[in-house]
């Protein structure tokens, strides 16, 4: 069966194998994903990830949500990902309040809002669903929620398009942050080895190269 959203990722080559990393990026790895500067061109592609971004949070919550439910990108990546969620949510049974997160907070010398790094409204029955591109070692996601956590802005779950099966998963789960994410990086390639895009050589030597890189 056809997926239209994995077909329209790999002609927009964004997943890359082999020696097409080396050839594109210079990068000495057998697989590279870069939601970032070719995804930014098709603003479509952009479209369709931020509706099924949202389809995702829409089947964790439930329809109707119990709960009102906000998004944040990680920046920059996940930044229009996020608003692409949330545009996407427009007249449904789960609509997504936005917000966003600058990388240094903005500082508003004797205004109530103070030093923050987060930007847009927030109150205490929403659900935080923070979004990014990939999952590796979870970085950038602590990063996130301590970031948040400063503005009394606590993440009820995290969701990324793609999770590269590094353990990142595994270190946000065991600090009560549940992940979600739109596929595991063994089911893309198990779809591009069946839709013969790519090798079941090249596929082996991906994954292996993952697995011997895991993060604890």
């Amino acid at each position: 069966m056809t997926n239209e959203l994995l077909e329209g990722i790999w002609k927009a080559g964004l997943i890359l194998l082999g020696r097409d990393v080396q050839e594109q990026y210079g990068l000495h790895t057998p697989i590279f994903i870069d939601l970032r500067h070719r995804l930014y061109e098709d603003v479509a592609l952009v479209e369709q990830l931020g509706a099924a971004l949202y389809r995702k949070i829409a089947e964790i919550t439930g329809n109707p949500a119990p709960r009102p439910q906000q998004v944040l990108g990680i920046p920059d990546t996940a930044t229009p990902l996020a608003l692409a969620a949330a545009v996407a949510s427009v007249d449904t049974g789960v609509p997504l309040i936005y917000g966003q997160l600058r990388k240094r907070p903005a500082a508003y010398p004797g205004g109530v809002s103070g030093v923050s790094a987060f930007m847009g409204t927030y109150q205490k029955d929403r659900e935080i669903t923070l979004i990014d591109d990939v999952m590796a070692s979870g970085r950038s996601k602590l990063w996130a929620i301590e970031q948040l956590a400063r503005d009394g802005i606590p993440v009820t779950r995290i969701l990324v398009v793609v999770d590269r099966e590094q353990g990142g998963d595994e270190i946000l789960e065991a600090r009560g942050y549940p992940v979600h994410s739109l596929w595991k990086i063994s089911e893309i390639l198990d779809y591009f080895v069946r839709t013969g895009k790519v090798d079941p050589a090249t596929a082996r030597g991906a994954l292996d190269y993952l697995r011997a890189k895991q993060f604890h």
